[in-house]
C-alpha cells in the first residue's frame, strides 16, 4: 500500500526544521527494519526558527526544484494572511468608530499611524512596485512589436494593434498587480474603489486600496471620510456582477529623455466583465473564451 503519510509529515513539520530528519523519522518508523513504533513522539523544535515569506519558497534540497507541497503550502499562508488582514482592519475600524463617538474626538485625533503599525495593516505605497511590473508585463504581451521596433528605431510611430489581437491576451493575461476601479457593482458601496490587485482569486479581486481622498474616484475633494477610506489597506470586491476598469500605459516612443519626463503616459482603457474572469488565474490561461453577447450579463 501506498502512504504518503501527509497527516504526520504536515505535524511534524511543525516540531522539526529539517526535511531531511523528517523524512529519516518516517522511514524509521515504517520500514521493515526499523523502530515501527507505534506512536511518535513530537517536539518543540528548539533551534534557531526559520522565517517563512510568501513571496519565496526554498527548494527540495535532494531535487533542487520547488515541490507541488510547498507551493499549495504558500497559497494557504497567503489566504490566512489576507483573512487575518481584514479581520484586524474590521478591529481598526471599530476603534475608529468608538473613537469618533466620543465627545472629545475633535480635540484628540485618532492615532491612525500608530494602529496600522500596530496591527500590520499594508498600505497602497507598498503595492506601487508590483503595479509597476505588471505594466511592463502588459506592454510586452500586448505591445511586442513596438517593443522590438523601440529598441531598433524609435522614430517609427507607435502602432496599437486591433482589438480582435487584444482581446485573447487580456482575457488569458495575470491581474495581480493591476490597478483597477469598479466602475458598477451590485454593491453600490464598492463603486468608484480602485486599488491594486493583491490576490486574482477564482470568485473575487483582493485588492489594496489608497487611504483618505484616493480611495475613490469623487473623494479628492472630500474632506470627511469614512473609518474604511482613512485606514485603505484589503477590500474583497466580488468578480460576479461588477465591471472593472484599467488603463495599460503605452511604451515610449521619444527619443530625448527630457522629452521623457516632461511628457504624460498615454494609456489605452479596457472594461472588464466580472463574471466572465471567475477563473483561477492558471486555469483561465489555458482557457479560450468565445464571443457572445453581453447583453444583461450583469
Amino acid at each position: 500500500m501506498n502512504r504518503t503519510n501527509a497527516l504526520e509529515r504536515h505535524l511534524l513539520t511543525r516540531c522539526y526544521n529539517s526535511d531531511n530528519q523528517i523524512e529519516e523519522l518516517l522511514k524509521t518508523r515504517y520500514s521493515l527494519t526499523g523502530d515501527q513504533k507505534p506512536v511518535i513522539h513530537f517536539t518543540q523544535y528548539k533551534g534557531q526558527a526559520k522565517t517563512k515569506s510568501l513571496l519565496h519558497s526554498e527548494p527540495n534540497t535532494s531535487t533542487g526544484i520547488i515541490t507541488r507541497e510547498r507551493k499549495v503550502n504558500t497559497r494557504k499562508d497567503l489566504q490566512v494572511y489576507i483573512k487575518q488582514t481584514l479581520d484586524n482592519q474590521k478591529k481598526v475600524i471599530k476603534k475608529i468608530q468608538a473613537h469618533n463617538r466620543k465627545k472629545t474626538s475633535d480635540s484628540n485625533p485618532f492615532p491612525l499611524s500608530k494602529f496600522i503599525k500596530l496591527f500590520s495593516i499594508p498600505q497602497y505605497e507598498e503595492f506601487i512596485g508590483l503595479n509597476n511590473l505588471w505594466q511592463n508585463y502588459m506592454q510586452d504581451l500586448l505591445f511586442v512589436n513596438n517593443n522590438n521596433n523601440a529598441n531598433n528605431d524609435k522614430s517609427k510611430p507607435l502602432h496599437i494593434p486591433s482589438m480582435t489581437t487584444l482581446l485573447p491576451k487580456l482575457s488569458t493575461a495575470d491581474y495581480n498587480g493591476c490597478l483597477l476601479t469598479v466602475i458598477q457593482s451590485k454593491n453600490s458601496n464598492l463603486v468608484g474603489l480602485r486599488g491594486i490587485v493583491v490576490w486574482d482569486s477564482q470568485h473575487s479581486f483582493i485588492i489594496c486600496v489608497p487611504s483618505k481622498e484616493d480611495s475613490k474616484e469623487w473623494n479628492e475633494t472630500k474632506d470627511d471620510f469614512s473609518p474604511s477610506e482613512m485606514l485603505g489597506g484589503f477590500r474583497a470586491v466580488p468578480k460576479q456582477k461588477s465591471l472593472f476598469a484599467f488603463d495599460v500605459i503605452l511604451p515610449k516612443q521619444s527619443t530625448n529623455s527630457n522629452d521623457d519626463e516632461d511628457e504624460e503616459d498615454e494609456c489605452v482603457g479596457f472594461t472588464m466583465i466580472g463574471s466572465r474572469f471567475e477563473f483561477r488565474a492558471v486555469d483561465r490561461s489555458g482557457k479560450k473564451f468565445k464571443s457572445h453577447s453581453v447583453d444583461g450579463i450583469l
